[in-house]
C-alpha cells in the first residue's frame, strides 16, 4: 500500500475525498473543494472480486494519515469500473423486454431474458399509430413477475409520445416493486434498437449497482464518513447516488472521463489536451471552455452500441507495461502488447534474473491466475506449472511439462484468456535505469536494457535516451492521429502517414521541408511516466506540456472536484415547407421559421437540463451552455451534400454539488 501524507490540516471544513477504482490501483485521496488542493493521497490494490474491499482499505488508510475530523469531509466522488466490466463479463440481473408497437429484426441482438411484443406506440410526430393492447401487456407482465429482476419498456417513437411506456410501467407497478426503465428517460434519440439495449444494459445493471453502492456506503459509514457521495459518470460529470442505482449505465466509462476532469483540474486550465498514460494505454481528450467534449455516436461496450453519452476519448495501445521491441530495421517500437516490467517480474523471484542472464532472454511466462475453470487439460497443467514455478521461459515448460504438445499454442490460448502474461523490457524498466520512477528492481531492468540495446547496436545510455525519444513521439503521434481522425473519420493510411505523423512530431525530416505541428492548446499529462515525454514532446510540438503535481492520482481528483451535469439534446427537422421540434418525452412542435424552431428548441433544451441538476442539489449559479449543428447527409461518394437535413441543438448545464 502506498501513501503520502502531504499537508497538515486544521480547521478545515470544506474537504471532499476522491475514490477512483483503477486497474492495478485504487486511489484515495482528500482535497480541499475550495482551493482543489490536495491534502493527503494513498493507494490499495483494486481487488476485482469485490471492489468495495479495495475502496475500504484506500480510504482508510488515506483517512489514517490525514490530520483532519472525518466530519469536514462534506462529499465523496467516486470514479468506478464496475458497469463497464459487467457489461464486459456479461454480468448483470435477470431482464424482461416489453416492446410495444415493433418486433425486433432476425439480427437484432437484445440481450434479454424474455422478450413479449404487444399493439400500440405512435408516429414520427406522436401521433398514435393503435392503442396500447393493455389485455395483451397484463399478459406479458404476469408471465414476467417471476422470471426477472427487471423490466423494460421500449415503444416505437416514445421520446416523441412516451404515454404508452407511461401507461405500461403504471400497470407493472401494480404488480411488482421490481425496477421498471423507460426507453425514452435514458436517450433522446429516435433509433428503436439502440434506445432498447441502452435500457436493457441500464436494467441489467440495477441490482449489481445497487449492491456495490450500498456496500460502499456501509464501509464508508463503518470508517466514520457521513458526507454526501457522488458518481461520477461517463460524460465527466457527477450523478446522486441515488440517481446511479437507478441510471448506471451512465457510469459507464467513467475512469477515463476523471482522468480527463482530473487533468482539467490539477492543471488549472480550461481549455487543454489531457493525456493519460496508465500501465496499458493512453488515453486522450480534449476539454473546451471548462466542457469535455462528448461522443456524437455513444459508447460502445463489449460489442454493444448504446446512446450513453460518453467522453470522447482516444486510446490506444501505450503505456507504462507496453512491451519495447525492435522491427526489422533495428527501429525501436513500443506496444500495443502489455507484458509484465523486468522489473517487478525480479520482486516474485529469487532466480528471475540470473536465469535472464543464462538464457539471453527476458520473454518469461507468467501465471496472473488461480482460476481453473473453463481450462482444458493440457491448458490446466500448464498453469499448474506456472503456479508452482514462477516465471518461466519456454523451453523451461517445455521440460517441466514433457506430456504437453504444441506448448506454445497452449501458452498463446492462456495469454488470449488472460491468465498468463509475458515478461518483457517496458517504458516501465526504461524509467527505472534512468532514474524517473522506481519501484520494483533495477537490476532486472539493466539485464534487459543491455540484451536490447546491444541488439540495436548502441549503448545502453544512447538506447534509454532513444526510447525516451520515441516515447514521446508516440503520444505526439497519437494526439495527430486524433485530431486527423477528427477531421476525416480515419486515421488509417499508407507508411506516407507514418511519416508526415513523426515530421510533425519532430522526430523525421523531409526535404526541403520543415513540418512542424502547433497545437491550440497546452497538453495537460497525467500518469505516473507523465514526466517521461515532458519535456520532448514540448519542445518538438512548440507547446506547453503541463504535469502538474500529484499526476499520480489525477483520477482520483477529478471523481470529487467535477460538477453536476446533465444534457439533452433537441432535433429540428424540415418537413412540409415548416420546422418540427422534437424534444424527448414531448409531442412534436411545428414553427413557420428555422429561427423560430431553433430558439424554441434551445428554450426548452435550456429549462430541462437546469431543472434537472437543481433537482440533483447544488449551490450557486448553473452554467449552461448551447451547442447548434448543422447536420447534412452524405452523397455516394461520402461527402457532406450541400442542403441542411436536420438540426441537433444541444444543451449542457452543469453546477457544484452541494455539500452535506
Amino acid at each position: 500500500m502506498s501513501v503520502a501524507n502531504l499537508q497538515v490540516v486544521s480547521d478545515m471544513c470544506r474537504l471532499g475525498l476522491g475514490i477512483d477504482t483503477g486497474g492495478t490501483f485504487t486511489d484515495g485521496v482528500v482535497v480541499d473543494l475550495t482551493t482543489h488542493k490536495v491534502l493527503a493521497k494513498a493507494k490499495s490494490p483494486t481487488t476485482y472480486h469485490d471492489l468495495s474491499i479495495g475502496i475500504r482499505n484506500a480510504v482508510a488508510e488515506v483517512l489514517r494519515i490525514g490530520n483532519f475530523r472525518h466530519d469536514d469531509i462534506r462529499l465523496v466522488g467516486i470514479s468506478t469500473t464496475i458497469a463497464t466490466n459487467s457489461v464486459l463479463q456479461g454480468r448483470g440481473g435477470r431482464v424482461g423486454l416489453i416492446g410495444i408497437g415493433w418486433k425486433p429484426q432476425d439480427n437484432w441482438e437484445l440481450g434479454c431474458d424474455i422478450a413479449r411484443f404487444v399493439k400500440g406506440g405512435h408516429d414520427s410526430v406522436g401521433n398514435q399509430n393503435e392503442p396500447l393492447d393493455e389485455e395483451a401487456l397484463e399478459s406479458a407482465i404476469t408471465e414476467m413477475l417471476h422470471q426477472v429482476d427487471a423490466i423494460v419498456v421500449s415503444s416505437i417513437f416514445s421520446i416523441c409520445n412516451p404515454a404508452h411506456e407511461i401507461r405500461a410501467k403504471e400497470m407493472i407497478q401494480k404488480h411488482t416493486d421490481i425496477p421498471v426503465v423507460l426507453s425514452h428517460v435514458l436517450t433522446g434519440d429516435l433509433g428503436i434498437y439502440e434506445r432498447t439495449v441502452t435500457a436493457l444494459l441500464n436494467a441489467k445493471l440495477i441490482p449489481i449497482m445497487k449492491q456495490f453502492m450500498s456496500s460502499v456506503e456501509k464501509s464508508l459509514k463503518d470508517l466514520g464518513l457521513a458526507a454526501r457521495i457522488m458518481v461520477f459518470k461517463g460524460d465527466g460529470g457527477l450523478m446522486s447516488l441515488e440517481m446511479a442505482q437507478e441510471r448506471p449505465i451512465e457510469t459507464i466509462l467513467s475512469g477515463p472521463a476523471a482522468s480527463l476532469m482530473g487533468g482539467k483540474v490539477l492543471g488549472h486550465v480550461e481549455d487543454c489536451i489531457v493525456v493519460d498514460i496508465g500501465g496499458t494505454s493512453t488515453d486522450i481528450a480534449f476539454m473546451e471552455r471548462g466542457f469535455p467534449k462528448l461522443t456524437q455516436e455513444g459508447a460502445v461496450v463489449g460489442g454493444w452500441r448504446t446512446r450513453v453519452k460518453a467522453i470522447d476519448i482516444w486510446t490506444c495501445g501505450l503505456g507504462g507495461d507496453s512491451i519495447i521491441w525492435l522491427d526489422e530495421d533495428g527501429e525501436i517500437c513500443i506496444g500495443p502488447e502489455r507484458v509484465i516490467p523486468l522489473a517487478i517480474a525480479a520482486l516474485s523471484s529469487n532466480t528471475f534474473k540470473e536465469r535472464m542472464k543464462k538464457y539471453s532472454d527476458t520473454g518469461f511466462y507468467v501465471s496472473t491466475s488461480l482460476d481453473f475453470s473453463g481450462l482444458k487439460e493440457n491448458e490446466m497443467k500448464i498453469l499448474r506449472f506456472l503456479n508452482e514455478a514462477g516465471p518461466s521461459t519456454l523451453f523451461e515448460i517445455m521440460d517441466g511439462v514433457p506430456e504437453v504438445v504444441l506448448t506454445r499454442d497452449v501458452l498463446n490460448s492462456l495469454k488470449l484468456r488472460g491468465r498468463v502474461l509475458q515478461t518483457g523490457i517496458t517504458p516501465t524498466d526504461i524509467m527505472h535505469v534512468a532514474g524517473l520512477y522506481r519501484v520494483g528492481d533495477v537490476e532486472a531492468s539493466e539485464i534487459g536494457i543491455n540484451f536490447i540495446a546491444e541488439k540495436s547496436n548502441l549503448p545502453p545510455d544512447q538506447f534509454i535516451a532513444k526510447a525516451l525519444e520515441r516515447m514521446a513521439t508516440r503520444v505526439g503521434e497519437e494526439i495527430i492521429r486524433k485530431i486527423i481522425f477528427d477531421e476525416i473519420g480515419t486515421s488509417t493510411g499508407p507508411k506516407a502517414l507514418t511519416c508526415v505523423l513523426q515530421a510533425c512530431t519532430g522526430e523525421k525530416r523531409f526535404r526541403n521541408l520543415d513540418l512542424k505541428a502547433a497545437l491550440d492548446r497546452p497538453i495537460v499529462a497525467i500518469g505516473a511516466p507523465a514526466k517521461i515525454f515532458a519535456e520532448p514532446l514540448a519542445k518538438r510540438m512548440d507547446v506547453k506540456v503541463i504535469v502538474p503535481e500529484h499526476h499520480d492520482v489525477g483520477n482520483a481528483v477529478g471523481a470529487v472536484c467535477s460538477r453536476v451535469t446533465e444534457s439533452i439534446t433537441v432535433h429540428v427537422y424540415p418537413k412540409d415547407c415548416k420546422f418540427l421540434v422534437f424534444a424527448p418525452g414531448t409531442t412534436p412542435i411545428d414553427y413557420m421559421h428555422v429561427e423560430e424552431a431553433v430558439a424554441a428548441a434551445k428554450s426548452y433544451a435550456g429549462h430541462f437540463v437546469r431543472d434537472r441538476v437543481e433537482s440533483v442539489g447544488v449551490e450557486g449559479e448553473i452554467q449552461v451552455k448551447f451547442d447548434v449543428i448543422e447536420r447534412r447527409f452524405c452523397d455516394g461518394y461520402g461527402k457532406e451534400m450541400k442542403f441542411i437535413n436536420w438540426i441537433d441543438v444541444k444543451a449542457t448545464a452543469m453546477g457544484v454539488p452541494k455539500l452535506k
